[in-house]
């Protein structure tokens, strides 16, 4: 799928070689096939890339202030609400699944 979206979108008259254009779009669609069926549950590609972003600004964040950020300052950081932020930590826990008789 991602070769046929290079061969629709690459343009020869912008010098680029074509390897050199579809290689981005090819590697992305992997990606996204494997973030959307490696789930436990099924989880919108908003809120994965929400939870992807999450995981590197509270990283950055905790780097920077010496300690975990909170919701609001990740909101901040992100731009989003900070409903967004609950929404998207959430998420972490539908990518494994649990067996309900675990306490």
């Amino acid at each position: 799928i991602g070769l046929i979206k290079a061969i629709d979108r690459f343009d020869c008259e912008r010098g680029v070689e074509f390897p050199t254009f579809a290689m981005p779009t090819v590697v992305g669609e992997i990606k996204r096939f494997f973030r959307d069926t490696s789930w436990s549950v099924r989880v919108p590609r908003r809120l994965q890339e929400l939870r992807l972003a999450l995981t590197k600004t509270s990283d950055e964040l905790a780097q920077k202030l010496d300690r975990s950020p909170t919701v609001p300052e990740l909101a901040r950081a992100l731009g989003v609400s900070e409903e967004d932020v609950v929404d998207g930590l959430a998420v972490g826990n539908a990518y494994t699944a649990s067996s309900l008789d675990s306490p």
